[in-house]
C-alpha cells in the first residue's frame, strides 16, 4: 500500500483525502449519502446565539457542512452560509499558512491513527479531539481558535460520518506560538480521560524540533538509552545522539533531564499512554 501523501504543498482537503484513502480504502470508494440527523436546527440556533463558541457539523463524506451556528459573525465576520456553501475548501483556506503544514504533517496523521484504531474497536464516538491555530477572520486579522471535536453519527466501519466541532476565539488566553493538539476519551465510568496531549511548534517558535526528534525525546522521557532509542525506532546510535545534541542546541539545556522537563513544560511530550 503506497503511503499518504504529505507534500506541504497540499490543500488540507487534499490531505484528507489522502490520508483516507490510505487508512480507510473502502470507506473512501463509498458514495452513499447518509441522511442527516433528525437535529432541531432552530433549537441549536437558540442555544449558541449569546454563546461565545461556535458550532457545526462536518459531514465528512460530502465535506461539507451540514449545520453552522449564525453566530459566526459575531466571532468571524463571515456569514454561516458562507461556510456551507464554500465547505471545507473555504474554512480551511482561512488556516494561516504557517499552520496549514503542522496541521498537514502533525495533527491529521494523528487524528486518523486514532480514528482508526477507535473505529476498530467501535468506539469512535469516544474519541473528542482538542487542538489550536490561527484562523482568518473578515478583516483580515488573525485569531488564535480552539477547535474540540467529536463525533456524533458513524458509518458500518465505525468511521465518523458526522462530527459536532466547537470553536472559541483564545487570543486573549494563548501565550505561545504552539499548535497544540490532544486526545481524549470517554472512559466506561463517562469521565473523560485525556491520553495524549502535544504542543507542534510553528515557524516562530522558540522550539522548533522535528517529529522525529520529539520520538526520541519522548523514548528518552521513558528511561532509554541511545541503544535502545536506535533500536526501537530502527536508526543508527549515532543518528540519536545526533538528534539529542541538536535537540539540546535549539533549547540551551544543559543536560538531558533539563531537555526532558523543558520538553514537558511546553507541551511537547507528555507521559499519558498512547492507547
Amino acid at each position: 500500500m503506497a503511503k499518504p501523501k504529505s507534500d506541504d504543498n497540499l490543500s488540507i482537503p487534499d490531505t484528507i483525502q489522502s490520508l483516507t484513502q490510505f487508512f480507510f480504502p473502502a470507506a473512501a470508494e463509498d458514495k452513499k449519502e447518509e441522511p442527516l440527523a433528525d437535529f432541531n436546527f432552530d433549537e441549536l440556533n437558540n442555544f449558541y446565539d449569546n454563546s461565545p463558541s461556535v458550532a457545526f457539523i462536518y459531514n465528512h463524506k460530502s465535506t461539507t457542512y451540514d449545520y453552522f451556528s449564525p453566530n459566526i459573525k459575531q466571532v468571524m465576520g463571515f456569514e454561516n452560509i458562507d461556510f456551507q456553501n464554500g465547505g471545507l475548501k473555504f474554512s480551511m483556506s482561512l488556516v494561516h499558512p504557517d499552520h496549514v503544514k503542522v496541521y498537514n504533517r502533525h495533527v491529521l496523521p494523528l487524528m486518523f491513527k486514532y480514528y482508526s484504531i477507535y473505529a476498530f474497536k467501535g468506539k469512535v464516538k469516544n474519541l473528542v479531539f482538542s487542538y489550536t491555530f490561527r484562523i482568518k477572520r473578515n478583516d483580515g486579522e488573525y485569531i488564535w481558535a480552539l477547535h474540540y471535536m467529536n463525533s456524533i453519527r458513524v458509518s458500518k466501519w465505525g468511521l465518523p460520518i458526522l462530527t459536532l466541532v466547537n470553536i472559541t476565539d483564545i487570543t486573549s488566553l494563548k501565550k505561545d506560538d504552539g499548535i497544540d493538539f490532544s486526545v481524549s476519551v470517554k472512559e466506561d465510568n463517562a469521565i473523560t480521560k485525556t491520553i495524549l496531549s502535544r504542543v507542534f511548534p510553528s515557524k516562530n517558535s522558540t522550539f522548533n524540533f522535528s517529529e522525529r526528534e520529539i520520538e526520541i525525546l519522548s523514548l528518552m522521557a521513558q528511561g532509554k538509552r541511545s541503544k535502545e532509542i536506535a533500536e526501537d525506532l530502527c536508526i543508527s546510535k549515532h543518528t540519536v545522539s545526533t538528534h539529542r545534541k541538536n535537540m539540546m542546541e535549539k533549547s540551551s539545556a544543559k543536560n538531558s533531564y533539563e531537555l526532558i522537563h523543558l520538553a514537558r513544560i511546553k507541551g511537547l511530550i507528555t507521559e499519558n499512554k498512547l492507547v
